[in-house]
């Protein structure tokens, strides 16, 4: 990870929060979020990077939305213009030069991680269940 580059991103991860709907119409974050963040990184250091990707692709099973995640970090990679045309989505961001983009991907991470702090953390839902 390099920290010059994750302090660059977090104004992009602020803004990413909020385009993508981790953040409510109030500025609300829930808690859970960035559990799932970190979860995601863990996952990627220890494991494999498209695996990761694929996992939290599928929100079934979690309190929230991870799939919300994948696309905030792909929103961070997109604006700072790192996405070629052909890659839509951050799986097939991913496919290609996967040691160069890992890094990318945990450093976009971290400064959603990071970002989320800006906001209001709660415990509950956006309709508040």
């Amino acid at each position: 990870m390099n920290k010059n580059i994750i302090n660059e991103e977090i104004s992009l991860a602020y803004d990413a929060i909020r385009e993508v709907g981790i953040a409510n119409e109030k500025g609300e974050v829930q808690k859970t979020f960035r559990g799932q963040v970190t979860s995601f990184g863990a996952s990627v250091l220890m494991g494999s990077l498209l695996s990761s990707i694929a996992f939290f692709s599928d929100d079934k099973k979690a309190s929230v939305d991870r799939s919300l995640i994948l696309k905030a970090i792909f929103y961070i990679l997109e604006k700072q213009e790192k996405v070629g045309a052909e890659e839509t989505d951050l799986f097939k961001y991913a496919q290609s030069n996967q040691k160069e983009k890992k890094e990318e991907i945990l450093n976009a991470a971290t400064a959603l991680k990071l970002a989320m702090n800006l906001y209001h953390l709660t415990g509950e839902k956006e309709d508040g269940v």
